[in-house]
């Protein structure tokens, strides 16, 4: 199998072409030893090119640069890169001992055109073979672009992308990942979110990792945050817990900066011809915003509304209050790894209210409420398992 391997844009082809037609003075023998002991990845473009010089009948002796103990620690320092077997000893006669100083000599008209047709084929060979390296790297040996495609049903879903980032999938969510190979591999990371998805992304200065929905666009390096982007919400949420994104809009020239405890949300248009609101950074991300992923709901004096408007949220549930004033009341409690009904039982307690389901699956809570807005908050003595549900 053909090995891979980088081709230094600055190969000293027309260098090389006067060392294999023994043209090549003693300083540019030095030259070229020097680029070859620079990278031990040169040994390779200097084989191949001596023994397609040889290949071609042109194998009288000359002037040499390595000796065979040079080579064999230069194929030493080149074998892990490439994972080969130790090179041929063609090598060490293409490239032997210390240079000497090349002695004028008076050539016969038959000997001038002998070298002048070996400097000629030494340039061509040189010519051909650096035009293969580099369409060999660009069309050949270009990195394998990885496409996948994720789905989830009715439950989340944890990814681990190529580049080693994590990905949690929300529920009825997709995503489509483009890259180009593992890290530290240099290419392209983005996706394509439908849905929600709270990203770990592995730190790559490099190879900058984008979040596309339909209508934004999130750019990190390496960052922690969750995209919510469902098309039946007809907008886009991002909070980020750790590190900095830049969220951008699409179809306008607007953008802002979002750090570590912000987020920000961009709504598409209300009527035809009518702009959305510019982006604008909150100082505070809601505290529930992963709630659908670690299984924890924190309420921390917090309007019994916004309590409604988390559970649909994080579980799709909905809830109907009887009365405005029942939103005004204000809320504090924990809930870990529990039921929509079994934090509805506790709010209805908190809140004196009578919790009921409704024929679509949802539920009601049916109360006085508060004229203005008073902190409630569940008695130690109060669980969950203990209030019962009226159906």
């Amino acid at each position: 199998m053909t090995q891979r391997y980088a081709d230094p844009a600055d190969a000293p082809w027309a260098l090389l072409a006067r060392h294999l037609a023994h043209e090549a003075t003693a300083g540019e023998r030095a030259d070229l030893r020097a680029w070859v002991e620079a990278d031990p990845s040169h040994l390779q473009i200097l084989t191949t090119v001596t023994r397609a010089w040889e290949r071609a009948g042109e194998v009288a002796a000359g002037p040499v640069l390595f000796s065979p103990a040079d080579v064999e620690a230069a194929w030493q320092r080149l074998r892990p890169a490439l994972a080969v077997a130790p090179a041929p000893s063609v090598v060490a006669a293409a490239t032997v001992a210390t240079p000497s100083t090349p002695v004028a000599k008076q050539l016969w008209p038959l000997q001038r055109r002998a070298t002048a047709r070996r400097w000629q084929l030494a340039a061509g060979l040189a010519l051909l073979l650096g035009t293969g390296y580099a369409l060999a790297r660009t069309w050949l040996f270009k990195p394998q672009e990885l496409t996948l495609t994720y789905v989830s049903a009715d439950n989340r879903q944890l990814i681990r992308l190529p580049d080693g980032s994590t990905v949690w999938l929300n529920a009825h969510s997709r995503l489509r990942y483009a890259g180009v190979g593992p890290a530290p591999a240099h290419g392209l990371r983005a996706v394509q979110l439908t849905g929600e998805a709270y990203f770990e992304v592995a730190h790559n200065p490099a190879r900058p990792f984008i979040v596309s929905t339909t209508t934004a666009r999130v750019r990190v390096t390496g960052t922690a945050f969750n995209v919510r982007a469902y098309a039946a919400e007809d907008s886009v949420e991002v909070s980020v817990t750790h590190g900095q994104v830049w969220l951008t809009h699409l179809s306008a020239p607007d953008s802002v900066q979002l750090p570590a405890g912000t987020r920000a949300a961009l709504h598409a248009t209300d009527a035809p011809g009518r702009a959305a609101a510019r982006l604008q950074r909150q100082a505070r991300a809601d505290p529930n915003f992963r709630a659908w992923q670690n299984d924890t709901l924190r309420f921390a004096d917090t309007p019994v509304a916004q309590v409604v408007r988390t559970l649909q949220a994080t579980f799709g549930t909905s809830v109907q209050l009887s009365t405005p004033a029942l939103g005004q009341c204000r809320f504090t409690g924990t809930f870990v790894k529990q039921s929509p009904a079994r934090v509805l039982a506790v709010l209805a307690a908190a809140t004196a209210s009578r919790l009921t389901t409704t024929g679509s699956g949802g539920y009601q809570l049916e109360g006085l409420g508060c004229a203005a807005p008073v902190s409630v908050s569940p008695t130690p003595a109060t669980s969950a398992a203990s209030i019962p549900i009226r159906e």
